[in-house]
């Protein structure tokens, strides 16, 4: 999976600027699970976020609106789907905040190498310092209604973030339309894969947009504020707006063992600076081995 902000808007590059996503998943025996549960998933994912200011290329501190950061992880989901499509998942997080993130090593390979831009990537001098980082995770989402012939389904889903890097919650509703499996067997929940002994359906083709608006709370982010158990944070940082409103939009699409999706998320301000509101997009292919 890449996030990106230069996928919907060339002329762009602020705030959360890139992400770049590994996952493995792999399905628990489904003979094993008790009569509620329809699947239990495994899911282990490495991956590293980054950030600056309104520019990649702002040599004068004073100019920035956001501190550069960089924040690479490694984590460990479980998820547990039942019958009734609701989904549980508890996510533990391991990772690392401030230059051994490598954030500009990556944002300048990209920009020099890659884009072969006019300009150099300049601004990390001042980014956060290090931390590591422990992140807990645990969100829930449950469907509320789904017409007969399943073209459409409304679900909500709510999330509780505890760590050093980000703390909050989150609450949101989500609105799929179009040709689309339960959650415990779609593709948008990463669900498609199975494990279950004899077990030769093939799951049916998915082809669907969908959108999410979402509050989010946000009592700390350590990429705008600094490490919390650091009293040097960083020669730039700023205060952060608690309330957050994001939407996402986004086109699904799954078909025997491949799968993708691609996601525009929209976001409200959220520094206490003369930052604005931004936009980047998302893009995720996924093969089912099994």
């Amino acid at each position: 999976m890449s996030d990106n902000d230069l996928y919907i808007a060339f002329n762009q590059d602020r705030y959360y600027t890139n992400g770049t996503f590994a996952y493995f998943r792999h399905a628990l025996k489904q003979e094993n699970l008790n009569a509620k549960f329809e699947k239990k998933i495994l899911d282990l994912e490495v991956g590293q976020r980054i950030y600056n200011s309104y520019f990649s290329h702002l040599p004068n501190p004073k100019t920035h609106d956001r501190p550069f950061a960089g924040y690479a992880y490694g984590s460990a989901s479980m998820g547990w789907f039942y019958k009734n499509e609701s989904i549980l998942k508890a996510t533990a997080q391991l990772g690392i905040l401030g230059p051994s993130a490598l954030g500009e090593e990556v944002q300048s390979f990209y920009h020099e190498k890659i884009l072969n831009t006019y300009y150099t990537v300049e601004g990390w001098d001042y980014q956060v310092k290090n931390e590591v980082a422990l992140n807990l995770d645990l969100s829930y989402q449950h469907l509320f209604f789904h017409t007969s012939n399943r073209l459409l389904d409304i679900s909500g889903s709510s999330a509780v973030l505890l760590g050093n890097t980000f703390s909050g919650a989150n609450a949101g509703l989500l609105f799929r339309f179009g040709n689309m499996n339960a959650f415990y067997e779609s593709s948008y929940a990463n669900s498609r894969l199975k494990n279950k002994k004899g077990d030769n359906r093939r799951t049916d083709l998915e082809v669907f947009i969908f959108t999410k608006p979402q509050l989010n709370f946000a009592a700390y982010d350590a990429t705008i504020q600094g490490g919390l158990f650091r009293s040097d944070k960083g020669p730039v940082t700023f205060g952060i707006k608690n309330w957050v409103y994001s939407q996402q939009i986004g086109f699904n699409f799954a078909w025997g063992r491949l799968s993708s999706k691609i996601i525009v998320t929209l976001k409200t301000k959220e520094v206490e600076s003369a930052a604005k509101a931004y936009h980047y997009a998302s893009g995720a292919f996924a093969y089912h081995f099994n």
